[in-house]
């Protein structure tokens, strides 16, 4: 499975952190400006985990992510 077969609220672990996934955002980026970036937030925390939409090919486990 890919990081682009992922739909909008899966929940899944990163290294152990429990997160779900919010799907392609525009996310802001200091002095640079917005892009769009595959998107999750942990779960009860505001830490967030960016990807870049090439991304979309590496397999969850290649980025140890679990889906829960």
């Amino acid at each position: 499975m890919t990081l682009s077969d992922l739909k909008p609220g899966q929940k899944v672990t990163i290294n152990g952190m429990l997160a779900e996934y919010k799907g392609i955002q525009k996310v802001k980026i200091p002095n640079f400006g917005k892009i769009e970036k595959r998107v999750f937030q942990g779960e009860g925390i505001n830490i967030y985990k960016y990807y870049s939409i090439a991304d979309g090919t590496k397999t969850l486990e290649s980025e140890i992510i679990k889906l829960i």
